[in-house]
């Protein structure tokens, strides 16, 4: 699957001009709306290839491509918002024993308990945030997804079907795939950046690369893991045979 991947995006009609585009668009990224637009043509290649389609989308249709973009980037930013909000809250706690707690008094032992509590306890809220972390990095493509083929952002939150599919050995296999993709892909730019101006902007254009490799495979994943709707499977009662 990886070598497919790799290929997904050279063996497409238009490889050089698509490649260039995305890599200029994440030049462009501080800007903003340009990031909304890569996150839309991920959603793109995500549905396509679910669907069956090995020929990479172009860049066209930039205002539902924005659309697209925006619902993606919404529901990544999201399963990202809640880990970095139990951060922020151990940090809170760490910053307010330094200013509550400045120094003891009879010996210093209550106060080195009360620290050592507070401890404890941001050190517990900070291994929740890593968990939340890590379980919303893998659920995230899943999410993505689901949004990308039926175009409604509450599909990206749909508890019940993403566990249906997240706890799927073919989600893991594809999930690790992905990331194996991404890794090799930063390692590259890491590489890259060695060479000062152009190795840094060459490392954009390898970052395009990967992640619409990344995104062939979770396309391709939930095309073997994507829930199956209630209504193609049972037939209507016009439908079903006389007994």
């Amino acid at each position: 699957m990886i070598e497919s991947s790799l290929n997904y995006l050279r063996d497409g009609d238009d490889a050089v001009v698509t490649t260039v585009i995305g890599g200029l668009l994440l030049l462009a990224s501080p800007l903003v709306i340009p990031s909304f637009l890569v996150f839309g043509y991920v959603a793109r290649v995500v549905r396509g290839t679910a669907d069956g389609d090995d020929e990479p989308p172009v860049f066209e249709a930039w205002g539902d491509l924005l659309v697209d973009g925006l619902k993606t980037f919404a529901v990544t930013f999201v399963y990202s918002l809640v880990p970095l909000a139990v951060v922020a809250v151990a940090a809170v706690v760490a910053l307010g024993t330094f200013v509550v707690v400045p120094g003891g008094g009879a010996g210093g032992g209550g106060t080195f308990l009360g620290a050592a509590v507070v401890g404890i306890l941001v050190l517990a809220l900070g291994l929740v945030g890593f968990a939340l972390s890590l379980a919303g990095l893998y659920v995230t493509p899943a999410a993505v997804a689901a949004v990308a083929e039926s175009g409604k952002v509450g599909d990206g939150f749909a508890v019940t079907t993403l566990w249906g599919v997240v706890t799927k050995r073919a989600y893991a296999t594809g999930w690790l795939t992905a990331a194996v993709v991404v890794l090799a892909g930063a390692l590259a730019i890491g590489v890259l950046s060695v060479v000062p101006v152009l190795g840094t902007i060459a490392g954009v254009f390898v970052q395009f690369y990967a992640l619409v490799a990344a995104a062939a495979i979770i396309g391709w994943t939930w095309a073997d893991v994507r829930p199956i709707a209630l209504d193609e499977t049972e037939p209507e009662p016009a439908e079903r045979p006389a007994v």
